[in-house]
């Protein structure tokens, strides 16, 4: 089978990298996702936080921070199935064309910018945590990482023919269509 393909009844094998973004953020949006509902349900006081940690940010409350984690949670599921599955949105051909990347490509890298950015602001607008923020700015970075890496980059390039979307011909094997699944 081949390596960047899909195919009906088999297991899904992608190169390591992309396989262990489709890991990785399904994890995130687990631990984005408690964290927002937990902010968003009690944002003057979510596990225990007093809203006095936040005087030097630029809330007052946890809502909007808990509503920006539901976003990452929420976006980083949409990706890994457009990781995974090979999910393609018609709107999106023309940004992929532009960009050479397929939407979830795009996606896994401004989700992981934003959060790192998230995570520098708060490590200078609230108290450092000493597990806590390193582990999740190592995380972000990780997903950066993974999502630069050459076979993910190959594996995720968008085709340059208007119409389709999905990885260049060149790119795939004589045996897999545009869309990925194995012909017989």
């Amino acid at each position: 089978m081949p390596s960047s393909g899909y195919r009906f009844g088999s297991v899904w094998r992608p190169p390591r990298p992309v396989a262990w973004l489709a890991g990785l953020l399904p994890v995130l949006a687990i631990v984005a996702l408690q964290g927002g509902v937990v902010m968003v349900a009690n944002p003057t006081e979510p596990m225990g936080l007093s809203a006095d940690l936040l005087r030097h940010a630029p809330v007052n409350t946890y809502f909007w921070p808990g509503v920006f984690l539901l976003t990452i949670a929420a976006t980083s599921l949409m990706i890994t199935v457009g990781i995974v599955f090979g999910w393609q949105w018609h709107w999106a051909a023309p940004i992929e064309r532009r960009l050479g990347f397929r939407w979830p490509w795009v996606g896994t890298v401004a989700v992981a910018t934003a959060l790192l950015l998230f995570e520098l602001i708060e490590v200078y607008t609230f108290p450092f945590h000493p597990i806590l923020h390193p582990l999740l700015i190592l995380w972000t970075v990780g997903i950066l990482l993974l999502a630069f890496s050459p076979s993910t980059r190959d594996h995720l390039r968008a085709s340059p023919v208007k119409g389709k979307v999905g990885p260049p011909r060149e790119h795939l094997p004589d045996q897999v269509d545009l869309h990925g699944f194995e012909l017989d």
